[in-house]
């Protein structure tokens, strides 16, 4: 029972150097059970088949993540509780000084850790919960599922899992706070307060060298990944490129504090101006003594900005694409040009099993034929772009082109006797395919030289796909008889493919799934006679938007932890200093410094401490952003500068929040020293 008084007594006593530790906690296992609960908060919405499976992958890719994001947090909270044991290490000596022993000490941190835990895991798990009817919606909104039945739910798997994975790190810390109170001599504790302050001041000199080794490393990096990208053929190029950008940042750090003290006293007015001098050496020796974790720090922070950014950027690009490429409402393909007697046509092919055509308002079939002559390689060699695949561009003619765009409802084309029309919304090989039809490259179709009639290529494709991935397709004059030069040269091409495209008429929602699955799985498809590719609208949304939620919410649950482990990090090295200083900042009231000139210079060196590691990791996410935009070049980038703002916004948010509440505890630790 004494014990428990006395963990309650101290708790209690410690609330204010407690809070950052309880905010992180309680973040932590509310953004657990979130994650870990979608399955169950789905559950209750009416999705259908193929979008439970959506969630069903985005469960067991969570589940996956989950672990490493345990790791994290449990890193997290081990290294919080070493913090608070390492400034309490005074207070145990004077509990062994009245009498207690090593057992009854470590029984009162065995209590005080379990109270810990117990309120967090509940302010956390409550939090959780209705952090996660939010989520639902969220969800049912993505998949435009119907909200009719939706309920408050509470998911017991994500309770029980987010009780075990916490009470294991929870178990970790018990068993660490106890060793370090077991380890200690009763003299080391007294003297723990005593031990003189590490000089970490390095040579200016050398700092200088390593600062510009810094930014030549880092300098290099961002040149590869960005303008020197199409350069990195494999893995392992990029991989060197991020070891060059992860060493420049340790580099940095260690050089940052000489270089800023070297600025500083160079500015004699802003140096011997109030407490700068003061300020501009206690910064430096903070910088000194955290190059390691400033470095981690500044990564996470990185990571967190890239993740967020391109999870964001993918969803917006998508949804952009989707609009602008999913023209109709269905479309089937096959390579095959006889059909197996249903004529060459996909029209006689599902007459032929008894499919009703006036299901459709609007339908065109229309043929693509692929010719030796023109080839990607053939477009691009009067460049000096050198093509990362080879292969045959699509060729169709004029009348089927414009038969086609009838039925998406674009603009009909018309091309001359000796021009072709390149369409390729593919963002990098469009831009390739740009130069060359500015320098007015030609090809040889049918034995026929032909110009291009526009200098840059039509960013649209001929099929209905969410990503925006046409390579290239020529849109040629009718006068090029490609069908009869196929059936010529048979060893020259690998021949046609029919496309059928069409939209429904008017019915209802009921109906447009029953028709849909006629046509992806019905009779005609189910037949191996048949190779017919079948694409809808329904179906590509889906699948979209399941990329979507796989991309968003994988990347948020990441970037939410790593934020919130970088600002709970630094949070508790800026206390731990301000704890460490209050002795210093009491010469300063001795001397007569006011208490505002105290606070400014305190705003000011957390300011810097924590805004040091967000510019660096501002700056690599420059490149990085680029580099991740690059490697998902099938995605436009119509939503990126949208997905950066939303990112920014939360990101400074969160870090604003712990910055503020570092600031104002630091300031109670250092005038309790006063009082």
């Amino acid at each position: 029972m004494m014990h428990c008084k006395l963990a309650f007594r101290n708790i209690k006593k410690s609330i204010k150097d407690y809070i950052v530790y309880f905010a992180t906690l309680i973040l932590g296992i509310a953004i657990f059970y979130v994650f870990n609960a979608i399955d169950s908060q789905s559950a209750m919405l009416i999705l259908k088949d193929t979008q439970l499976d959506i969630i069903g992958l985005m469960t067991d890719v969570l589940s996956v993540v989950s672990v490493f994001v345990a790791f994290v947090l449990g890193f997290l909270i081990v290294y919080a509780s070493n913090f608070l044991m390492k400034h309490r290490k005074k207070e145990f000596a004077v509990y062994m000084l009245l009498g207690m022993s090593k057992r009854s000490i470590s029984a009162v941190i065995v209590v005080e850790t379990i109270f810990i835990g117990l309120i967090s895991l509940v302010v956390g798990l409550g939090l959780g919960i209705i952090a996660s009817q939010g989520m639902s919606v969220i969800i049912a909104n993505l998949f435009e599922a119907d909200m009719t039945k939706f309920q408050f739910t509470v998911s017991s798997q994500a309770i029980v899992k987010t009780l075990l994975y916490f009470l294991v790190m929870y178990g970790i810390v018990i068993v660490c706070d106890v060793f370090v109170v077991g380890k200690e001599r009763l003299i080391n504790l007294i003297n723990s307060g005593k031990r003189a302050e590490k000089n970490y001041a390095k040579n200016p000199f050398l700092c200088v060298i390593v600062f510009a080794a810094a930014c030549v490393l880092l300098g290099t990096a961002y040149y590869k990944v960005t303008a020197g990208v199409e350069d990195i053929s494999n893995m392992g190029d990029l991989g060197m490129q991020v070891v060059k950008g992860i060493i420049g940042t340790f580099m940095a750090f260690w050089s940052v504090s000489g270089m800023m003290i070297i600025l500083a006293e160079k500015n004699k007015r802003f140096y011997f101006k109030g407490l700068n001098a003061f300020s501009v050496k206690e910064l430096g020796n903070r910088i000194n003594s955290n190059v390691f974790s400033g470095g981690i720090i500044c990564l996470l922070l990185f990571f967190t900005i890239c993740i967020l950014s391109c999870s964001m950027a993918v969803k917006n690009s998508l949804n952009s694409a989707l609009t602008k490429n999913v023209q109709a409402d269905v479309q089937m393909y096959t390579h095959q040009d006889d059909l197996n007697g249903a004529g060459g046509s996909i029209v006689e092919c599902l007459e032929k099993n008894n499919m009703d055509m006036s299901k459709f308002s609007d339908w065109s079939e229309i043929y693509v034929y692929y010719i030796e002559g023109a080839s990607i390689e053939e477009l691009l060699k009067e460049t000096e772009s050198e093509p990362d695949f080879l292969g045959y561009l699509d060729i169709v003619t004029q009348s089927d082109y414009n038969k086609l765009a009838n039925t998406y409802g674009r603009d009909e084309v018309s091309v001359g006797d000796d021009e072709y029309i390149l369409l390729a919304n593919y963002s990098y090989m469009a831009d390739k395919y740009d130069a060359a039809l500015a320098s007015g490259a030609t090809l040889d179709i049918c034995g026929k030289t032909y110009r291009p009639k526009y200098d840059k290529c039509e960013r649209i494709s001929l099929v209905i796909e969410a990503e925006e991935a046409n390579t290239g397709v020529l849109i040629v004059p009718d006068t090029c008889d490609v069908e009869t030069y196929t059936k010529e040269h048979p060893g020259e091409t690998p021949g046609r493919g029919v496309m059928f495209t069409a939209n429904y008429a008017d019915m209802s929602d009921k109906e447009r799934d029953k028709w849909d699955e006629s046509l992806l799985n019905g009779v005609f498809r189910k037949s191996t006679e048949y190779g017919i590719s079948v694409d809808t609208r329904d179906k590509i949304y889906e699948a979209s938007v399941g990329l979507t939620v796989l991309f968003v919410f994988t990347g948020s649950y990441l970037g939410l932890v790593f934020l919130i482990s970088a600002a709970a990090i630094l949070a508790l090295k800026e206390l731990s200093n301000a704890s460490d200083n209050q002795g210093k900042y009491s010469v300063l009231r001795k001397i007569g410094v006011d208490e505002k000139m105290i606070n400014r210079s305190l705003l000011g060196q957390s300011a810097l401490f924590f805004g040091l590691p967000l510019g660096l990791a501002v700056i690599h996410s420059i490149f990085g952003i680029q580099t991740g935009v690059f490697m998902l070049s099938a995605f436009s980038r119509d939503g990126l500068t949208g997905a950066i703002i939303f990112s920014a916004a939360i990101i400074l948010m969160i870090y604003l929040i712990y910055f503020a509440v570092t600031y104002l505890c630091s300031k109670e630790i250092i005038k309790n020293n006063k009082n």
